[in-house]
């Protein structure tokens, strides 16, 4: 069953060689494609904006060779930016 997701809510999203925790940034294409848009923390500690799919029972990347796009400076995603970094969610 999928979950009730909104923007702010935090989702894991699941790789084949790792797991991530991002929050949502934009849910509204969840209902129609099954994706939404996240910002997690890469490896190197950089907020990162990408879109995850739900498959099957989870969120998996949607295009796992793609990181995403830098959002550390971007004032429309400092909120998300601040909340993952600091693991409040």
């Amino acid at each position: 069953m999928r979950p009730k997701i909104r923007t702010g809510y935090p989702v894991t999203i699941h790789g084949q060689a790792f797991t991530k925790v991002g929050i949502v940034c934009d849910a509204s294409a969840y209902d129609t494609r099954d994706t939404v848009e996240v910002v997690y923390v890469d490896a190197a500690f950089k907020a990162r904006r990408t879109i995850v799919a739900w498959r099957g029972d989870r969120f998996e990347w949607s295009e796992p060779s793609y990181p995403g796009v830098n959002v550390e400076n971007d004032p429309d995603y400092e909120l998300y930016v601040t909340t993952v970094k600091n693991g409040r969610y």
